[in-house]
């Protein structure tokens, strides 16, 4: 489980990169910050996550940021069974980018664990995700005819496509082509899709080739 207030936590409330901002000056900072999250499911089953924040044009401390988030994850590699890696972290004019590759859906989700979000992650096979315990009971779209939708009795018939759940609202790729999508989700190309953040939605999903 990863420490309050580092890696993704770190960049969206911002603290460490403007100083952490009091009052109604520090509020309208973190109002002005841009974030997008983004995770690509690779065929092997590793995530790669993209965090890309803009702030207001003020002094932030990168090193600083990036000493917290190689120690953080040293931690964490020292007792997971999986390593996870900060591939890349840098800064650019008012944007920080930070990319983490993950082994698998299981690590991100142990990884990012946290009373204060939803980021779980589940990617398998449709059996595996009912063997999981997700019951399935959803509608679906057709990826290509939004009009044409499918309920649980359809998604178990496709027992070997494969399958990803998240909770959060994120940009998706996935390496496969995808052919069904769950409620909020659009897809937005062969491979990728949009998530959009829906009241008191707990679950996002997509099935894909």
């Amino acid at each position: 489980m990863r420490m309050v207030g580092a890696v993704t936590g770190v960049l969206l409330a911002g603290c460490l990169l403007w100083g952490c901002g009091n009052g109604e000056a520090g509020q309208k900072e973190q109002a002005e910050s841009i974030s997008a999250t983004s995770i690509e499911i690779q065929k092997d089953g590793a995530v790669i996550e993209t965090i890309t924040e803009t702030f207001p044009p003020e002094e932030y401390n990168v090193e600083e940021l990036r000493n917290m988030m190689l120690s953080e994850v040293a931690e964490y590699n020292s007792y997971a069974e999986q390593d996870i890696s900060v591939e890349k972290l840098e800064s650019k004019n008012d944007t920080v980018s930070v990319v983490i590759r993950y082994p698998s859906a299981e690590a991100y989700t142990e990884y990012n664990e946290s009373p204060y979000d939803n980021k779980k992650l589940f990617y398998g096979t449709v059996s595996q995700a009912y063997d999981a315990g997700y019951s399935l009971d959803i509608s679906m779209q057709n990826a290509k005819r939004a009009e044409e939708s499918i309920g649980k009795e359809e998604i178990l018939a496709m027992g070997d496509k494969n399958i990803l759940i998240t909770g959060e609202p994120v940009q998706v790729q996935t390496f496969g082509r995808i052919l069904y999508t769950g409620e909020n989700v659009t897809a937005a190309g062969k491979n990728k899709a949009l998530l959009k953040q829906g009241e008191g939605q707990k679950e996002y999903y997509i099935i894909f080739n």
